[in-house]
């Protein structure tokens, strides 16, 4: 089957190299121009357009889709439209030139967290699993008929990283073979429930911030939800500090800590059991319940690279009472 391919992010990468080594073939990708990125606002290759150069694959970049795009599009010869993270809906016009075979890789179960930011939102708000939604395309937000869904479970451990790895790896070849169902006229679609409707949005860099005032388990959610990049933060001897990797204070560890009253972002505690900082509580004025202490275990200070809490402890000499703002 020849395919028109639409994606624009890393996570777009492994899926065109997917399709790439099936016998299905690529012969035009669609993806977003170069974005300036970082604190020096470099100019930075769109991965998908590196990628297509290294595949030899023609490539178009676009911003917007105007007639003359369109009409490029529509003089190639293709069978179906593959989306994968491409960040802009495609508009009526476009989709009609698809005659109806077109097919969207979204990484949450649908219709719950439609959107740019599934697995972002999944993790902050501790979803207990997620998984794929591969649909049709409509010109609204995610809510085409589905072809697939597959589930798998989300541990504590799990981070943006790696379920993202774990949508990769399940995702690929189902969506290989989605591809070849339609290649065979096998596929059927079914239409998304109307229930457990919801929406995500795109996070800002103020989003990032820790708010110590929150409880520990919406903490770290949150640094789960943005780890390894970009990581959340906060600071500390004025400093930006990334925190990459959090527990919560397991009742055992609350015990041993003595119970004077701590402001929320306090270190209560710093040594080579961990380095514990005060949260916000689920109810006011009580102390130490499970959910008001957060375990840092990986950070990244300002201008230097990764490093584990006892490092972090005795590399900077890190004191009880130091706050965290």
């Amino acid at each position: 089957m020849k395919v028109i391919f639409f994606g624009s992010s890393e996570f777009s990468v492994p899926f065109l190299n997917a399709i790439y080594n099936s016998h299905h073939n690529v012969e035009l990708v669609i993806t977003g121009s170069d974005k300036k990125k970082g604190r020096g606002k470099k100019t930075l290759p769109n991965p998908v357009k590196e990628s297509a150069k290294s595949l030899n694959l023609y490539f178009l970049e676009v911003d917007d889709f105007s007639n003359e795009i369109i009409e490029n599009i529509s003089n190639r010869e293709f069978d179906c439209f593959i989306l994968v993270s491409f960040g802009k809906i495609l508009p009526e016009k476009l989709l009609s030139i698809s005659k109806g075979k077109t097919v969207n890789f979204h990484p949450s179960i649908l219709p719950k967290h439609r959107g740019p930011s599934p697995i972002i939102s999944a993790l902050i708000e501790g979803d207990a699993k997620t998984g794929i939604s591969i649909i049709k395309m409509t010109e609204d937000v995610d809510d085409g008929d589905i072809y697939l869904i597959a589930e798998f479970a989300v541990s504590e451990e799990d981070n943006k990283d790696s379920v993202e790895e774990k949508i990769t790896r399940i995702g690929t070849p189902l969506l290989i073979k989605v591809m070849d169902l339609i290649e065979e006229n096998k596929i059927t679609v079914y239409p998304q429930g109307k229930e457990n409707i919801s929406y995500t949005r795109l996070f800002l860099k103020k989003d990032l911030r820790i708010d110590w005032n929150d409880s520990a388990v919406k903490i770290r959610n949150k640094i789960r939800a943005f780890s390894s990049n970009p990581g959340c933060f906060t600071y500390w001897r004025e400093k930006n500090i990334k925190i990459l990797k959090a527990n919560i204070c397991r009742d055992e560890e609350i015990f041993s800590f003595s119970r004077d009253e701590y402001r929320n972002g306090t270190v209560i505690y710093a040594g080579r059991s961990g380095l514990f900082i005060k949260c916000g509580a689920k109810e006011k004025n009580k102390r130490f319940l499970n959910g008001e202490i957060i375990k840092v275990v990986t950070l990244k200070p300002q201008d230097k690279n990764f490093m584990s809490f006892l490092d972090f402890i005795n590399g900077y000499k890190v004191k009880s009472g130091e706050i965290f703002k």
